[in-house]
């Protein structure tokens, strides 16, 4: 449900862009920040978008978007997700590729992946915090490596690869994570 603030401010931006000419489109987005592999990526995961089919866990559910720098909806934009079970253990070698995944994004750019939510582990004195590892493809853009957390993991302000841009928040087991594409 929209607010009166935001439908206020949404107004106000579209009045401002009739002035001095500029559309919503013609506003740039930053690129989504690379955040590291991992040493547990494997390729050629199944396409599909249901990847705890059978497991234990808190449901989770990602969704989002694909976008160019312009706000232009990436059709068919392969994301490639992977992710630790809620113990913290990848699957690294099954042919079930549990926990993984690959998905075209539809007209809009819009992907969802339904999952379970990650567990953290350990690094010896810190743990790694819970996450999910994206790579994101699509004709005349930078391929794109990153990484999504969580808001309120306790172990976030003591990774040094955790970027706040790449936190987002989960409410009713669902959150948001839009992907900006830089143009290649």
């Amino acid at each position: 449900m929209i607010t009166r603030r935001e439908m206020l401010g949404g107004a106000a931006a579209v009045a401002a862009g009739l002035l001095t000419g500029l559309t919503p489109q013609d506003k740039k987005l930053a690129p989504t920040e690379s955040n590291i592999e991992g040493p547990y990526y494997r390729k050629d995961a199944p396409f599909r978008n249901k990847l705890a089919a059978g497991l234990k866990g808190d449901p989770l559910k990602i969704s989002g978007r694909v976008l160019s720098p312009d706000g232009t909806p990436l059709r068919e934009a392969l994301v490639d997700v992977w992710q630790a079970d809620k113990e913290g253990a990848y699957d690294n070698s099954s042919d079930a590729f549990v926990l993984r995944g690959r998905i075209k994004t539809d007209k809009e750019g819009l992907y969802t992946v339904e999952t379970v939510m990650p567990g953290q582990y350990d690094l010896g004195e810190a743990k790694r915090p819970a996450h999910i590892h994206y790579k994101i493809s699509a004709p005349g853009h930078s391929p794109l490596t990153t990484q999504l957390y969580f808001k309120g993991d306790p172990w976030l302000s003591k990774d040094p690869f955790v970027r706040k841009s790449l936190i987002i928040e989960i409410a009713d087991k669902a959150g948001t994570f839009d992907i900006v594409l830089a143009r290649a």
